[in-house]
């Protein structure tokens, strides 16, 4: 007993989309030519949110 057409759609296009976006946020850095990161402004800001929270 097989999938119909429709059943295989419902089931590889999601999953070709999913793979496609993470592909996409994987290399989003290097398409883009910008490179993200972290420095000590943003470390502090993130560890007042985690203190503030205790």
């Amino acid at each position: 007993m097989g999938l119909s057409g429709a059943a295989w759609a419902t089931l590889i296009v999601p999953t070709v989309l999913a793979f496609v976006v993470m592909v996409l946020y994987g290399f989003w850095d290097k398409i883009t030519g910008k490179e993200y990161y972290v420095d000590e402004e943003i470390l502090a800001y993130d560890q007042e949110l985690v203190e503030g929270r205790k």
